[in-house]
């Protein structure tokens, strides 16, 4: 571990001197004393703080706290890293941090102790720049295909067992196309809630799937698939996963002219307890727009 740490320190020695900055320098913008500057580099503090990391990366206008794991821990601890940042609000990441997940998997997607992991690093790789609006759903499915030609096929669709990051790519691609390799959106939307290997997918799968009977007029499959969701999502307490299903259930009642109040209810009040305020801002204008339409 000390020559991780000192391996860590000639990487901090060589930003600073890219940079053109002394440790002085460092110290006065990072709000952070010299001597402690001066250990990181020689690799003589055990275990660096989050915050110290994070003010020198904002100094250097790098991510230190990446780099430090990277050293210290190892790759695999970015790659879980990149993975974690992909809940089921995804989609509300800002540029910004897509843009350092993406700067995260060029850092760690030749490394030779993540070999093993490459397919896996390409396809999160893919599903970043299709959320950062690089690639369209079009090339999302394409290039997909041609990624997991050697093993999601027709004919084994309904065993083969899948990484998160496919099911999630795979979501994406049913909600906005028929089909996929000759599989019908509908089987996949179903193999993507019936696994069992990540519940936050299993949640965006109940969203998506009641969404997609609820275009087709099926009023009680949408409100069973909510209602599952809404189970799921209590038993993990995913608030962001009771706002989803409650708002679709209530656009679901709604449209069927039925009692909507109790769900519109729990999705203002729940969507007031949200962190992801782009998530609560975005539930609160659409359901100004159906209550409130002219």
């Amino acid at each position: 571990m000390t020559d991780k740490r000192k391996e860590f320190g000639k990487k901090l020695i060589e930003i600073r001197e890219i940079k053109g900055l002394r440790q002085s320098d460092v110290a006065e913008i990072a709000n952070l004393s010299q001597r402690s500057i001066g250990r990181l580099e020689r690799g003589e503090i055990e275990s660096a703080s989050v915050d110290s990391l994070i003010e020198l990366s904002k100094a250097y206008g790098i991510d230190v706290l990446s780099l430090y794991k990277k050293y210290i821990y190892g790759n695999l601890c970015i790659l879980e890293d990149i993975k974690k940042s992909l809940d089921i609000n995804a989609v509300f990441l800002s540029k910004e941090t897509r843009t350092n997940l993406l700067d995260k998997i060029n850092s760690i997607k030749d490394s030779r102790d993540l070999q093993a992991k490459r397919y896996e690093i390409d396809l999160l790789e893919l599903f970043i720049r299709y959320l950062n609006a690089e690639v369209s759903d079009e090339y999302l499915k394409n290039h997909f295909e041609d990624l997991s030609s050697s093993k999601i096929k027709r004919g084994n669709f309904s065993t083969v067992d899948l990484y998160p990051i496919e099911l999630r790519i795979l979501l994406n691609i049913a909600t906005s196309s028929k089909s996929f390799k000759n599989i019908d959106s509908l089987e996949i939307l179903e193999k993507c809630k019936n696994q069992n290997k990540d519940s936050m997918i299993k949640i965006a799968s109940c969203n998506n799937l009641a969404n997609f009977y609820k275009h087709y007029g099926n009023f009680n499959k949408t409100i069973e698939t909510i209602n599952e969701g809404l189970i799921l999502s209590s038993e993990l307490s995913s608030i962001d996963g009771l706002i989803y299903l409650n708002f679709v259930k209530f656009i679901t009642l709604y449209r069927a002219n039925e009692n909507y109040e109790k769900s519109l209810h729990s999705t203002i009040i729940l969507s007031k307890y949200s962190k992801n305020l782009k998530l609560s801002m975005a539930i609160n204008e659409k359901i100004n727009k159906i209550i409130y339409k002219p």
